[in-house]
């Protein structure tokens, strides 16, 4: 969402122009798809990590523009808010040397983003969901980046849902926002992880990480608290879901999905999920003059259609095609290391379950994602059904049990250093007894004060401690 588009303004000849280009390009997709050859079996990681700006006081901090400027660098990106950017991480492949290679670009480009945020008394921070978000701070002439593609985004999806936007969920409070456009998207920060796999067993990786995706999204929880209230321990789910759905009461009505969604269903092949793209109404229109192998179109239209999962297709300068995988669920923070022992202990999980002989579609779809939902609402202590037995035990005693051995196999297949993974694996595991959003909940449960959390979450964050060490 960070790439500008050609136009402000579409008519109704940008629309059929581009959907009868989207068509072609889908024909290829299709085609291409069975051509196996075509396609890279290398592995590889990238990420990209949003990042909240704070001033002195740790309020929001509407100065991406000036930032952004101030690096003139591709690397950094904007946000829908002028409080939030983005960091697009370096790709490398995976090997023994990739986790210090991922260390030192990561902290590489926040000691840049840092130095610049300093020049304007800026703090950089990471949360889920930043904790002291008012209802003020979704206004759009004030806090919106100004970007064509984010004021035609918000008008398309309010255009096609036919009312306004409302954010309604809860947790141990009521969360409650209506909007005329889709400000409330950023109340949400995340860590994005893109996996390349290899395409002869892309099917499997696929589904290996929509399972993980219920594990990781409680025992990576950070985003607890909303507007002052107590909501779920992964908050960004529903947000995200609701802020962006544009369906009007009629589709919502005959079961058509959110935009935002976990999955339709597991999948055969790759053709029938691309082939469910086309149940998604055409948000940008943006019609570009490019061969049909670049899938401008196609890819334009794939990326207004957040999965938690999400494939993206793309071709190598050799010619090569790759598929990788967006992993979409976690939350930024709450530390630079708990940001790496997320990606690598979710990549571990996913290639311990590939690799693990088991049937990656045994558990019903339905259960699969209720269980999803239930531990995004309540955390690490919640109850989901285990991928190899499809008993119903709680997340903690399974990560416990089976889930670190699954990382720490994955990671060693991978070819991970005995040493890294088994940091990654205490770092997380550790978080059995305290999360980022435990520790936000138990801190406002003490002291009912943001500002003090905020005050107290900024101390720990700054000396870059993993969060389960964290006290009130």
């Amino acid at each position: 969402m960070g790439l500008e588009i050609h136009k402000s303004e579409f008519n109704e000849q940008d629309y059929l122009t581009f959907d009868a280009l989207l068509t072609q390009e889908l024909l290829f997709v299709k085609t291409l798809l069975g051509r196996a050859d075509s396609f890279s079996n290398s592995k590889r990681v990238g990420y990209e990590l949003e990042v909240c700006l704070l001033d002195d006081a740790y309020q929001p901090a509407p100065l991406n523009f000036k930032i952004l400027e101030d690096l003139s660098n591709e690397e950094f990106a904007n946000e829908l808010a002028k409080y939030d950017l983005e960091i697009n991480g370096s790709v490398f492949d995976i090997d023994d040397s990739t986790p210090k290679l991922l260390h030192d670009d990561l902290n590489k480009k926040w000691s840049l983003l840092e130095q610049s945020a300093l020049k304007f008394d800026t703090h950089i921070a990471l949360f889920g969901v930043l904790p002291n978000l008012r209802k003020e701070h979704f206004n759009q002439a004030l806090y919106q980046s100004q970007m064509k593609r984010y004021t035609l985004f918000s008008k398309r999806i309010v255009q096609l849902r036919e009312e306004s936007l409302q954010l309604l969920f809860y947790g141990q409070d009521k969360v409650s926002l209506k909007r005329n456009d889709v400000m409330s998207e950023a109340l949400c920060t995340s860590l994005q992880i893109h996996f390349q796999i290899p395409y002869s067993q892309s099917i499997d990786y696929y589904h290996a990480a929509l399972i993980a995706s219920v594990m990781m999204v409680g025992i990576g929880a950070n985003s607890s608290l909303v507007m002052g209230k107590r909501a779920w321990h992964e908050s960004r789910i529903p947000i995200f879901e609701q802020s962006t759905d544009s369906r009007n009461a009629l589709r919502r009505r005959d079961g058509e999905d959110k935009r935002v969604h976990l999955a339709h269903s597991y999948i055969n092949n790759w053709g029938e999920l691309f082939d469910q793209n086309s149940n998604f109404r055409t948000i940008f229109p943006d019609v570009n003059d490019t061969a049909l192998e670049k899938l401008y179109h196609f890819n334009l239209h794939n990326g207004t259609i957040w999965r938690w999962v999400r494939p993206i297709l793309a071709q190598e300068s050799s010619g090569q095609w790759t598929i990788r995988l967006e992993l979409r669920i976690l939350p930024a923070g709450p530390t630079l290391i708990d940001t790496e022992a997320n990606l690598w202990f979710f990549i571990g999980l996913i290639e311990g379950l590939v690799n693990s002989n088991i049937d990656l579609k045994a558990l019903d779809f339905e259960t699969l994602k209720q269980d999803f939902y239930s531990v995004a609402k309540c955390g690490v202590n919640s109850t989901f059904h285990e991928p190899f037995t499809l008993e119903k035990v709680t997340l903690s005693s399974w990560l416990q049990k089976y889930g670190e051995r699954l990382s720490l196999q994955g990671l060693q297949q991978l070819g991970i250093k005995k040493s890294q993974r088994e940091e990654y694996s205490h770092i997380v595991l550790s978080r059995i007894d305290q999360t980022g959003a435990s520790w936000q909940l138990k801190h406002y449960e003490k002291y009912k004060d943001i500002n003090k959390l905020m005050e107290d979450y900024m101390h720990y964050f700054k000396t870059n401690t993993p969060v389960y060490r964290w006290s009130i």
